[in-house]
């Protein structure tokens, strides 16, 4: 059977939890899958640990490649690069997936005739799961408005997004946000198995549960969707969904996020930070269609928002995660 779905795998120091990852892909049911382990580096026992797996799993389809530390980014960019498959997606190093989830992204992908399949999702945390529906929603618009921004639940068409030119921020959190919305203009066919298989294992160590402060990320990566739009000359047809993504991150995610940043004056910078983006590209924010008609608490809370109550609202937070942190301790 020839290989047709890659499996990114970005590892870094991650030697702990990468063999369940693994496990997870050995066992997929689909045929044609091969991994693509890409060690960023790591200090650890990452590389070993993949060395002996793959030694260990001669029926798993792998390649392992290394690499100087350079970050998420870059350490996909690099697996992009070297995808050799009709078809690939990404699989984090502390997630795991069901055996059945690229044999079903594969045949709705098929079915469709799709450039993107995408999947729902569980959150994972010590105290159980629940699910994250990821669609349906239509290319364009919509699609901006309501995907979910993760990378790991989704099987690309290799040759459609080769075909796009859209990388990986360079050096910059928040990548598969700004990859994914930035795809967003160029997806014209779209499948959903409308059925969970990642599982997203949240903990203190996760990619996105460490360094608060990177939340500052996001005002770059923002400036490069909101830019690429303007290149592309589509930011005028998107200005709307564009508008609704800044203002759900900035007031919402993001927000919270900046929220748990403990130094109070680095705090507020950093929610100012997302304000002024907010502000000085969409100074005409509070009458966007998708935030007046959308319905749903957060969008309720985004229209209270403004220079003095965001801080409110970020104190708030704050407050609600340390009790959190507390509780979880």
């Amino acid at each position: 059977m020839p290989e047709i779905i890659t499996v990114i795998v970005p590892c870094y120091n991650c030697a702990a939890s990468l063999p369940k990852a693994l496990d997870s892909l050995a066992a997929q049911t689909v045929a044609g899958l091969t991994v693509l382990a890409i060690d960023d580096g790591s200090t650890d026992a990452t590389l070993s640990v993949l060395q002996t797996y793959h030694k260990t799993h001669p029926s798993l389809s792998m390649r392992i490649l290394s690499k100087p530390n350079e970050g998420i980014a870059e350490t996909r960019n690099f697996g992009l690069d070297h995808v050799q498959t009709p078809y690939f997606g990404f699989l984090d190093s502390d997630d795991y997936a069901d055996p059945e989830m690229f044999n079903d992204l594969y045949n709705a992908l098929q079915s469709r005739k799709a450039q993107i399949a995408v999947s729902d999702f569980y959150w994972t945390r010590t105290n159980g799961e629940t699910i994250q529906k990821d669609g349906p929603y239509q290319p364009g618009a919509d699609m901006m408005t309501h995907l979910f921004a993760v990378l790991w639940n989704k099987l690309f068409d290799t040759a459609f997004v080769r075909n796009s030119g859209v990388r990986f921020p360079k050096g910059y959190r928040y990548e598969d946000a700004c990859f994914l919305y930035c795809l967003t203009m160029h997806v014209q066919r779209l499948a959903f198995t409308e059925k969970p298989y990642v599982h997203y294992v949240q903990h203190a160590g996760s990619i996105t549960h460490t360094n608060n402060d990177q939340v500052k990320n996001m005002v770059h990566v923002f400036t490069v969707i909101l830019d690429y739009y303007r290149q592309q000359k589509r930011f005028t047809a998107y200005k709307e969904a564009l508008e609704y993504i800044t203002i759900r991150f900035f007031l919402g995610n993001n927000l919270y996020r900046a929220a748990q940043i403990d130094d109070r004056i680095d705090r507020r910078r950093t929610i100012g930070m997302g304000w002024n983006l907010l502000q000085t590209q969409f100074p005409d924010w509070h009458a966007n269609s998708y935030l007046r008609t959308e319905k749903g608490l957060k969008n309720r809370i985004f229209r209270m928002m403004n220079a003095h109550t965001i801080y409110l609202f970020a104190e708030l937070f704050h407050l609600a995660g340390k009790i959190k942190r507390q509780e979880e301790s």
